[in-house]
């Protein structure tokens, strides 16, 4: 019996490590990035680094991955002999990505595409497309994928802090009031996302000391006993701080399956500045 061909495919916003790109075979559509000078595409030809420098004098935007890009990969995976592809994408509360996706892929012949809105965004799209994609060169069929799939999604939960409002105002993502009360009170908010996708503001710590500690506690309250996992940290410029809450994290949860290491890519960063750090967990079914 002929094994099903199976491609994974996710955003730029899923920040996966390029080693891990490579070595899974996970095809990324890189969103777009509107400067005062030009369009980029994120990861292809401008990173965080830059954003960080352009947030100093302009407020850059971002934008779904251009209709041609989304194209001319579906067609590229239909030369690679794929018949069947599974998309995780960035959570619709922020971007129109999936939608956009999806009614290209309807439109494309010679390839099936199940799109997913991972209610994530970062590595916790990443990890959900990293574990599909194990699955996918395991051998697993097109039908339990999608199964799996929409486990993985239930069962990712990744919480970021970052160290300022300031650009999530900027780029409307945010209430104005929220806002000015965080900057007022040097609150450092820890946000997630909830069931439908959209942020939410998971716990308010009063300082950057306090956030490490606040995001293990709010890991130890996601513990599902009995269940295997992974670990995901990330970081946006905070790359120190990052290494001191993996290893915490490591005692608190040492019987992980695998850990991965994110650091924010240009998209994001656009509206979350340097300074996030991140923490998350993904449950896998037995």
């Amino acid at each position: 019996m002929c094994r099903e061909k199976v491609a994974i495919i996710t955003d730029s916003c899923a920040d996966v490590p390029k080693e891990l790109v490579k070595r899974y075979s996970i095809f990324v559509l890189p969103m777009q990035i509107v400067c005062e000078d030009g369009m980029y595409r994120d990861g292809v030809d401008i990173g965080a680094e830059e954003i960080y420098e352009r947030l100093k004098r302009e407020m850059p935007k971002s934008s779904t991955p251009s209709g041609a890009d989304v194209e001319d990969l579906l067609g590229e995976l239909v030369k690679r002999g794929y018949q069947k592809a599974i998309a995780v994408l960035l959570a619709g509360g922020l971007s129109g990505t999936v939608n956009q996706v999806r009614l290209i892929a309807e439109e494309f012949e010679g390839l099936e595409v199940a799109v997913y809105d991972s209610k994530e965004a970062s590595i916790g799209i990443g990890v959900i497309a990293i574990q599909a994609a194990e699955y996918a060169l395991s051998g697993m069929g097109f039908e339990e994928l999608k199964k799996r799939v929409e486990g993985l999604i239930e069962g990712t939960k990744v919480f970021f802090s970052i160290h300022t409002l300031e650009y999530l105002k900027k780029g409307g993502r945010i209430g104005k009031m929220t806002a000015l009360a965080g900057t007022l009170l040097d609150i450092k908010p820890i946000m997630s996302f909830d069931e439908d996708g959209e942020i939410y503001a998971a716990a308010k710590v009063r300082s950057r000391k306090g956030v490490q500690k606040r995001l293990l506690q709010l890991m130890e309250d996601c513990r599902r006993e009995g269940r295997p996992y992974n670990l995901v940290v990330a970081d946006g410029g905070a790359r120190e701080e990052r290494e001191a809450l993996e290893e915490e994290l490591k005692v608190l949860f040492p019987d992980y399956r695998a850990l991965y290491r994110a650091e924010i890519g240009a998209a994001l960063s656009i509206y979350l500045g340097a300074g996030l750090l991140g923490a998350g967990i993904q449950y896998l079914e037995e």
